[in-house]
Protein backbone atom coordinates (compact mmCIF):
# COMPACT_ATOMS: atom_id res chain seq x y z
CA UNK A 1 0.00 0.00 0.00
CA UNK A 2 2.78 2.45 0.85
CA UNK A 3 4.46 1.71 -2.49
CA UNK A 4 1.25 2.52 -4.35
CA UNK A 5 0.86 5.75 -2.39
CA UNK A 6 4.42 6.78 -3.25
CA UNK A 7 3.88 5.94 -6.91
CA UNK A 8 0.84 8.19 -7.14
CA UNK A 9 2.56 11.02 -5.28
CA UNK A 10 5.12 10.99 -8.08
CA UNK A 11 2.42 10.85 -10.77
CA UNK A 12 0.49 13.72 -9.18
CA UNK A 13 3.66 15.82 -8.88
CA UNK A 14 4.39 15.30 -12.59
CA UNK A 15 0.81 16.27 -13.43
CA UNK A 16 1.17 19.52 -11.48
CA UNK A 17 4.56 20.50 -12.90
CA UNK A 18 4.51 18.91 -16.36
CA UNK A 19 8.22 18.01 -16.39
CA UNK A 20 10.60 17.33 -13.48
CA UNK A 21 13.96 15.79 -12.67
CA UNK A 22 14.61 13.08 -10.10
CA UNK A 23 16.00 15.55 -7.53
CA UNK A 24 12.99 17.87 -7.91
CA UNK A 25 10.58 14.97 -7.54
CA UNK A 26 12.37 13.68 -4.47
CA UNK A 27 12.22 17.14 -2.89
CA UNK A 28 8.54 17.64 -3.73
CA UNK A 29 7.31 14.17 -2.68
CA UNK A 30 9.67 13.44 0.21
CA UNK A 31 10.61 10.13 -1.41
CA UNK A 32 14.26 9.04 -1.58
CA UNK A 33 15.96 9.78 -4.91
CA UNK A 34 16.84 6.12 -5.44
CA UNK A 35 13.19 5.12 -5.01
CA UNK A 36 11.99 7.94 -7.26
CA UNK A 37 14.33 6.75 -9.99
CA UNK A 38 13.06 3.16 -9.71
CA UNK A 39 9.42 4.26 -9.94
CA UNK A 40 10.17 6.47 -12.94
CA UNK A 41 12.11 3.71 -14.67
CA UNK A 42 9.14 1.35 -14.26
CA UNK A 43 6.64 3.95 -15.47
CA UNK A 44 8.84 4.72 -18.48
CA UNK A 45 9.16 1.02 -19.32
CA UNK A 46 5.35 0.69 -19.20
CA UNK A 47 4.90 3.74 -21.42
CA UNK A 48 3.30 6.03 -18.83
CA UNK A 49 6.27 8.41 -18.53
CA UNK A 50 8.59 9.92 -21.13
CA UNK A 51 12.16 11.05 -20.53
CA UNK A 52 14.02 13.94 -22.16
CA UNK A 53 17.65 14.16 -21.11
CA UNK A 54 17.35 14.25 -17.28
CA UNK A 55 13.68 15.26 -16.90
CA UNK A 56 10.50 13.20 -16.91
CA UNK A 57 6.91 13.90 -17.96
CA UNK A 58 3.65 11.97 -18.05
CA UNK A 59 2.97 10.40 -21.45
CA UNK A 60 -0.18 10.61 -23.56
CA UNK A 61 -1.10 7.10 -22.44
CA UNK A 62 -2.95 8.82 -19.60
CA UNK A 63 -4.98 10.76 -22.15
CA UNK A 64 -5.85 7.55 -24.00
CA UNK A 65 -7.03 5.93 -20.77
CA UNK A 66 -9.05 8.96 -19.68
CA UNK A 67 -10.65 9.33 -23.10
CA UNK A 68 -11.57 5.64 -23.14
CA UNK A 69 -13.16 5.86 -19.68
CA UNK A 70 -15.16 8.93 -20.71
CA UNK A 71 -16.39 7.49 -24.00
CA UNK A 72 -17.67 4.32 -22.36
CA UNK A 73 -20.19 6.35 -20.36
CA UNK A 74 -23.63 6.18 -21.91
CA UNK A 75 -24.50 9.73 -20.92
CA UNK A 76 -21.39 11.06 -22.68
CA UNK A 77 -22.24 9.26 -25.92
CA UNK A 78 -25.81 10.53 -25.88
CA UNK A 79 -25.10 14.09 -24.68
CA UNK A 80 -22.24 14.95 -27.04
CA UNK A 81 -24.37 16.06 -30.00
CA UNK A 82 -26.79 17.94 -27.73
CA UNK A 83 -23.95 19.91 -26.15
CA UNK A 84 -22.60 20.82 -29.60
CA UNK A 85 -26.05 22.07 -30.63
CA UNK A 86 -26.59 23.97 -27.40
CA UNK A 87 -23.22 25.72 -27.66
CA UNK A 88 -24.07 26.86 -31.20
CA UNK A 89 -27.53 28.05 -30.18
CA UNK A 90 -26.40 30.00 -27.12
CA UNK A 91 -22.89 31.05 -28.06
CA UNK A 92 -21.88 30.16 -24.50
CA UNK A 93 -19.83 27.44 -22.79
CA UNK A 94 -21.76 24.21 -22.23
CA UNK A 95 -20.52 21.47 -19.87
CA UNK A 96 -21.62 17.92 -19.13
CA UNK A 97 -21.21 17.41 -15.38
CA UNK A 98 -21.16 14.05 -13.56
CA UNK A 99 -20.57 13.10 -9.93
CA UNK A 100 -17.56 11.09 -8.79
CA UNK A 101 -16.59 10.59 -5.15
CA UNK A 102 -18.45 13.72 -4.09
CA UNK A 103 -16.94 15.94 -6.78
CA UNK A 104 -18.57 17.48 -9.83
CA UNK A 105 -16.44 16.37 -12.79
CA UNK A 106 -16.72 18.42 -15.99
CA UNK A 107 -16.69 15.45 -18.35
CA UNK A 108 -17.20 17.36 -21.60
CA UNK A 109 -17.06 21.04 -22.46
CA UNK A 110 -18.09 22.75 -25.70
CA UNK A 111 -17.77 26.45 -26.49
CA UNK A 112 -18.11 28.73 -29.48
CA UNK A 113 -15.83 31.22 -27.75
CA UNK A 114 -12.07 31.35 -28.12
CA UNK A 115 -11.73 31.24 -24.35
CA UNK A 116 -14.41 29.09 -22.68
CA UNK A 117 -16.11 30.69 -19.69
CA UNK A 118 -16.60 27.97 -17.10
CA UNK A 119 -15.76 27.27 -13.44
CA UNK A 120 -13.12 24.70 -14.46
CA UNK A 121 -11.66 23.34 -17.69
CA UNK A 122 -12.84 20.10 -19.30
CA UNK A 123 -11.77 17.19 -17.10
CA UNK A 124 -11.57 19.40 -14.02
CA UNK A 125 -13.46 18.83 -10.79
CA UNK A 126 -14.82 20.89 -7.91
CA UNK A 127 -16.88 19.89 -4.84
CA UNK A 128 -20.52 19.15 -5.66
CA UNK A 129 -21.97 21.77 -3.27
CA UNK A 130 -19.97 24.52 -5.03
CA UNK A 131 -20.75 23.46 -8.61
CA UNK A 132 -23.94 24.75 -10.23
CA UNK A 133 -24.18 21.52 -12.21
CA UNK A 134 -23.39 19.62 -9.03
CA UNK A 135 -26.31 21.25 -7.24
CA UNK A 136 -28.60 20.37 -10.14
CA UNK A 137 -27.53 16.73 -9.71
CA UNK A 138 -27.92 16.82 -5.92
CA UNK A 139 -31.44 18.21 -6.24
CA UNK A 140 -32.44 14.78 -7.60
CA UNK A 141 -30.45 12.62 -5.20
CA UNK A 142 -31.75 11.10 -1.91
CA UNK A 143 -31.28 13.28 1.17
CA UNK A 144 -29.27 10.52 2.87
CA UNK A 145 -26.79 10.57 -0.02
CA UNK A 146 -26.51 14.35 0.13
CA UNK A 147 -25.80 14.21 3.88
CA UNK A 148 -22.98 11.70 3.38
CA UNK A 149 -21.48 13.88 0.65
CA UNK A 150 -21.59 16.99 2.84
CA UNK A 151 -19.85 15.10 5.61
CA UNK A 152 -17.07 14.14 3.15
CA UNK A 153 -16.52 17.82 2.41
CA UNK A 154 -16.83 18.78 6.11
CA UNK A 155 -19.91 20.88 5.42
CA UNK A 156 -22.20 19.31 8.01
CA UNK A 157 -22.84 22.75 9.53
CA UNK A 158 -24.56 23.71 6.26
CA UNK A 159 -26.59 20.52 5.81
CA UNK A 160 -30.02 21.97 6.63
CA UNK A 161 -29.35 25.09 4.53
CA UNK A 162 -28.20 23.16 1.46
CA UNK A 163 -30.95 20.53 1.64
CA UNK A 164 -33.53 23.33 1.83
CA UNK A 165 -31.92 24.98 -1.19
CA UNK A 166 -31.89 21.71 -3.14
CA UNK A 167 -35.58 21.19 -2.41
CA UNK A 168 -36.27 24.68 -3.75
CA UNK A 169 -34.29 23.89 -6.88
CA UNK A 170 -36.25 20.70 -7.37
CA UNK A 171 -39.54 22.56 -7.08
CA UNK A 172 -38.48 25.51 -9.24
CA UNK A 173 -39.57 24.50 -12.74
CA UNK A 174 -38.62 26.72 -15.66
CA UNK A 175 -41.14 24.84 -17.77
CA UNK A 176 -44.49 23.28 -16.91
CA UNK A 177 -44.42 19.62 -15.93
CA UNK A 178 -43.74 17.27 -18.79
CA UNK A 179 -45.58 14.03 -19.24
CA UNK A 180 -45.41 11.57 -16.38
CA UNK A 181 -42.21 9.51 -15.97
CA UNK A 182 -44.12 6.36 -16.85
CA UNK A 183 -44.64 7.82 -20.33
CA UNK A 184 -40.90 8.08 -20.79
CA UNK A 185 -40.31 11.77 -20.17
CA UNK A 186 -39.70 13.90 -17.13
CA UNK A 187 -40.11 17.37 -15.77
CA UNK A 188 -36.78 19.08 -15.17
CA UNK A 189 -35.80 21.15 -12.17
CA UNK A 190 -33.49 24.05 -13.00
CA UNK A 191 -30.98 26.12 -11.12
CA UNK A 192 -29.56 29.55 -11.85
CA UNK A 193 -26.24 30.13 -10.14
CA UNK A 194 -24.58 33.47 -9.58
CA UNK A 195 -21.06 33.58 -8.27
CA UNK A 196 -20.59 32.31 -4.73
CA UNK A 197 -18.72 34.67 -2.43
CA UNK A 198 -16.12 32.29 -1.05
CA UNK A 199 -12.91 34.15 -1.81
CA UNK A 200 -10.64 34.77 -4.77
CA UNK A 201 -10.33 31.11 -5.70
CA UNK A 202 -14.09 30.74 -6.11
CA UNK A 203 -14.63 29.05 -9.49
CA UNK A 204 -17.73 31.11 -10.33
CA UNK A 205 -16.15 34.49 -9.83
CA UNK A 206 -17.54 36.84 -12.51
CA UNK A 207 -19.64 34.04 -14.02
CA UNK A 208 -23.33 33.31 -14.30
CA UNK A 209 -24.40 29.71 -14.83
CA UNK A 210 -27.57 27.70 -15.18
CA UNK A 211 -27.93 23.92 -15.08
CA UNK A 212 -30.53 21.18 -15.34
CA UNK A 213 -30.24 17.57 -14.19
CA UNK A 214 -30.28 14.54 -16.49
CA UNK A 215 -32.23 11.76 -14.80
CA UNK A 216 -32.89 8.08 -15.26
CA UNK A 217 -36.20 6.20 -15.08
CA UNK A 218 -36.11 6.33 -11.27
CA UNK A 219 -35.85 10.16 -11.33
CA UNK A 220 -32.27 9.85 -10.06
CA UNK A 221 -29.83 12.41 -11.47
CA UNK A 222 -26.97 10.79 -13.36
CA UNK A 223 -25.53 14.02 -14.78
CA UNK A 224 -26.29 17.67 -15.49
CA UNK A 225 -25.85 20.14 -18.32
CA UNK A 226 -24.45 23.50 -17.28
CA UNK A 227 -24.32 26.66 -19.39
CA UNK A 228 -21.83 29.29 -18.22
CA UNK A 229 -20.91 32.74 -19.41
CA UNK A 230 -19.90 36.19 -18.31
CA UNK A 231 -22.23 38.31 -16.21
CA UNK A 232 -22.53 40.67 -19.18
CA UNK A 233 -23.61 37.87 -21.52
CA UNK A 234 -25.82 35.73 -19.27
CA UNK A 235 -28.25 37.95 -17.44
CA UNK A 236 -31.91 38.62 -16.76
CA UNK A 237 -34.52 37.33 -19.17
CA UNK A 238 -31.98 35.89 -21.61
CA UNK A 239 -30.67 33.61 -18.86
CA UNK A 240 -34.00 32.72 -17.30
CA UNK A 241 -36.08 32.39 -20.47
CA UNK A 242 -34.08 31.80 -23.66
CA UNK A 243 -31.13 29.84 -22.22
CA UNK A 244 -33.27 27.91 -19.74
CA UNK A 245 -35.70 26.82 -22.46
CA UNK A 246 -32.91 25.53 -24.71
CA UNK A 247 -31.24 23.83 -21.78
CA UNK A 248 -34.39 22.03 -20.66
CA UNK A 249 -35.09 20.87 -24.22
CA UNK A 250 -31.56 19.45 -24.45
CA UNK A 251 -31.88 17.59 -21.15
CA UNK A 252 -35.26 16.21 -22.24
CA UNK A 253 -33.74 14.82 -25.44
CA UNK A 254 -30.89 13.17 -23.56
CA UNK A 255 -33.19 11.67 -20.92
CA UNK A 256 -35.49 10.25 -23.61
CA UNK A 257 -32.62 8.54 -25.46
CA UNK A 258 -31.11 7.17 -22.24
CA UNK A 259 -34.48 5.77 -21.22
CA UNK A 260 -34.88 3.98 -24.54
CA UNK A 261 -31.52 2.19 -24.32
Amino acid sequence: MKSVQKLFRIIEALERHERMGVTELARETGIAKSSVYKYLDTLQHLGFVTKTETSYALSLRWYEIGRGIRERRDVFQVARSELDRLARQTGETVSLVVEEDGDAVYLLQVSERERPAAPVEEGGRIPMPISVGGKAILSYRPIEEVEVLLAQHELTDRTDQLISELQTLRNQRMVIERESPSDGTFSAGTFMGHRHVVGHDEPYQNLHSIAVPIRNADSYAVAAIEVSGSKESLYGRRLEDEIARLLVNASKSIETVLLSQ
